[in-house]
C-alpha cells in the first residue's frame, strides 16, 4: 500500500530514477524497472542498504498508525535521517532503554533522547552523549520503530515485557 500511494505521488511530481525521497516517515530510493519509475526502500540491515521488498515497512506503518490510534494523537514526524541523542549507556537491546520526545523535529534533530533507566552516567555531561540517526539506532534496536512519531512529552520505557508509553 505505502508502495503504490509512494509511486503514485512520486510519478505525479515527475522524480526521476536516482533520487532519495522522503515521503512520511520513510526514505525512498526512485530506480527504473522496464522503463516506469520504481521504488526502493531502506531494508534495515546497514547503512544505505535498500530492498524492493516493502513488508517491513508496512509492519512499521502498521505499528506507528496502532500506537497513535492508541493513545489518541496525531503524529509529531521525524525521519530516519535524523538524529537522536543518546547516553553512552544506551546499548541495542538493552533492557532499561526508554525514548524520550524531548522536542519538535528540526532540521537534523528528531527531538528524541534515547537513554537507561538509573543511567550511572552524569547525562548532564555532554561527554557522557552520542548522536546517532534513527536508521541507525533502528538497525540495531527496531523495538522504537513504533514509537518515533508520537509528540513531544512522551515517554516509552523498555524495562517491562510490554513496552510502558507515558505522557509526561
Amino acid at each position: 500500500m505505502i508502495r503504490e500511494t509512494a509511486l503514485e505521488y512520486l510519478k505525479a511530481q515527475q522524480a526521476k530514477p536516482g533520487e532519495l525521497v522522503q515521503f512520511s516517515w520513510f526514505q525512498f530510493r526512485l530506480t527504473e524497472t522496464d522503463g516506469e519509475l520504481d521504488i526502493e526502500t531502506l531494508d534495515f540491515q546497514g547503512t544505505a542498504s535498500f530492498t524492493k521488498d516493502f513488508e517491513l515497512v508496512e509492519q512499521i506503518h502498521a505499528a506507528q498508525v496502532q500506537v497513535l490510534q492508541n493513545e489518541q494523537v496525531d503524529p509529531e514526524f521525524c525521519n530516519l535521517r535524523q538524529c537522536a541523542i543518546c547516553s553512552k549507556s544506551y546499548a541495542a537491546g538493552s533492557p532499561k532503554a526508554f525514548i524520550c520526545r524531548i522536542g519538535p523535529a528540526e532540521d537534523m534533530e528528531a527531538g528524541w533522547y534515547v537513554g537507561v533507566a538509573d543511567d550511572p552516567l552524569d547525562v548532564d555531561n555532554r561527554q557522557n552523549l552520542s548522536v546517532k540517526t534513527l536508521y541507525e539506532i533502528c538497525m540495531n534496536d527496531r523495538r522504537f520503530l513504533p514509537y518515533w512519531l508520537l509528540p513531544q512529552g512522551y515517554r516509552v520505557a523498555f524495562g517491562g515485557e510490554e513496552p510502558e508509553i507515558v505522557r509526561e
